[in-house]
């Protein structure tokens, strides 16, 4: 008898050592605002300690958390149930929340739903032909709340040893949807190429192709005074070994949706898109002053501005290298 009680205790404390040494459970925090909060969740009197392996840990008031969840999918399962799904604004709002939290099928999903409902919605049917072209051209991605992500094959163009930059979830739309794009058609020609050191894009596709170009722009960007941003002065102003500015004026349609992005990229998480006509304060490019191309070493002189030739489509709709991506 004492042996059965012995060996029923050693399993006892067994288990209670194996479930104190059991990692914690990866859940997901939506919060009231929709953004969402992933690491360790425990509940503490009337707050939630979120342990987050990136970004540092997180005490929220609990009248802030509206759920907390298994994963990602099971965020937006919440956050859709929040949202009035008969108004195409609100499901183009979910398909870009989708693409923030990598949920892929459910974004093209969305935002196919909101170009039905309203013909003519040429933002929903940009993403969702963005999101298509993205599919398309590399594996789906897994959601990294359900399975650890596994090592990729780096594509022949990719570019190695790009430094983590944090960045404006809200900004990421903008940035796959368009930005990118207009990097591929404008600035791909030169910094694409496998000796340039700074600012370097890739041509790869899918998400692993679209992060990396992020990073290497997020690096040009100047969030003290993102209007100053290299990547806004480097547009139009010539550099390098080019005579012309990539982009001949601030007023062209390229350049507002870059100096959109610029402007919220780096700034707190949450921080919604800059409405049109908010003041901004514009750096002067004038004929002295100087535009010194970073990968070259060498000097070279803004030019003026160019005026804008009349046009009566964007050259640099994202539908453009869309369409080229899919001949290739």
């Amino acid at each position: 008898m004492n042996a059965i009680l012995r060996s029923l205790a050693a399993a006892l404390l067994a288990g209670l050592v194996a479930s104190a040494d059991a990692p914690e459970p990866t859940r997901v925090v939506v919060l009231d605002n929709d953004n969402v909060l992933e690491g360790h969740v425990r509940r503490v009197d009337d707050a939630y300690e979120v342990r987050r392996p990136v970004g540092g840990d997180v005490t929220l008031p609990a009248s802030r958390v509206v759920a907390v969840v298994a994963d990602r999918k099971a965020a937006f399962a919440v956050v859709a149930g929040r949202a009035n799904r008969r108004d195409a604004d609100e499901r183009l709002r979910l398909a870009k929340w989708c693409v923030s939290q990598r949920l892929d099928a459910e974004a093209l999903a969305e935002s196919e739903a909101a170009a039905r409902m309203r013909p003519g919605f040429t933002a929903a049917e940009r993403l969702a032909e963005s999101l298509r072209a993205t599919t398309k051209a590399g594996p789906a991605r897994p959601d990294p709340a359900v399975a650890p992500a596994k090592g990729e094959t780096p594509a022949k163009d990719a570019v190695k040893d790009v430094q983590a930059i944090e960045y404006n979830s809200e900004s990421f739309p903008l940035f796959a949807g368009k930005v990118n794009s207009i990097l591929m058609n404008t600035c791909a020609t030169c910094h694409a190429k496998d000796d340039m050191k700074t600012f370097h894009l890739t041509r790869a596709g899918g998400r692993a192709g679209v992060t990396k170009n992020l990073m290497s722009a997020l690096a040009q960007v100047n969030p003290a005074d993102p209007t100053a941003s290299p990547i806004l002065v480097k547009a139009v102003t010539s550099h390098g070994n080019v005579t012309e500015s990539p982009l001949r004026a601030r007023t062209h349609p390229a350049y507002q949706a870059l100096e959109t992005w610029a402007r919220f990229a780096r700034a707190p998480e949450g921080t919604p898109a800059p409405l049109p006509g908010e003041p901004r304060k514009l750096p002067d490019l004038g004929p002295e002053t100087p535009a010194s191309d970073e990968a070259s070493g060498k000097d070279s002189k803004s030019v003026p501005a160019k005026p804008v030739k009349a046009q009566g489509d964007d050259p640099f709709d994202p539908a453009i290298f869309n369409g080229q991506a899919r001949k290739k």
